[in-house]
């Protein structure tokens, strides 16, 4: 269920990535916020759950393990992804119609979607660790 909810995230991000180039501001930060509020909820009601509920807290406390460091990696590297994507949206939802500030924030946008890039391929391989297809 993740990896799929995962693969709709990845897909709004490359649509919100056109609607920028094509439609305009409002088209993109409205598909930014959806891949957002689903990030949240992917977090909330399966991420968190998952780790609380597979072991994965005794894994972790073997940090030398490959399973425990990835774990960690994709974990830190959702948060500060979704705490950049919260500040983000707020800023711009605070002041929407200047566009002039929404365009000062280009770099940190863009540090902020190659995170985000980074910890979808982390979560993926960190699937691929805990459920191998064999």
């Amino acid at each position: 269920m993740n990896l799929i909810l995962q693969a709709v995230i990845l897909v709004i991000l490359g649509l919100a990535i056109i609607a920028r180039l094509k439609h305009g501001i409002v088209k993109h930060a409205a598909l930014m916020g959806g891949g957002l509020a689903l990030h949240t909820i992917s977090i909330g009601a399966i991420m968190i759950p998952s780790l609380l509920s597979t072991g994965m807290i005794a894994q972790l406390k073997k940090l030398t393990t490959n399973l425990a460091l990835l774990t960690m990696v994709h974990a830190t590297v959702g948060s500060v992804v979704e705490i950049m994507g919260i500040i983000l949206l707020a800023t711009w939802l605070s002041n929407i119609t200047n566009t002039q500030k929404c365009f000062k924030r280009k770099n940190i946008m863009r540090i902020t979607i190659t995170l985000w890039l980074t910890e979808i391929i982390l979560g993926i391989l960190l699937y691929m660790t805990l459920y191998p297809i064999t």
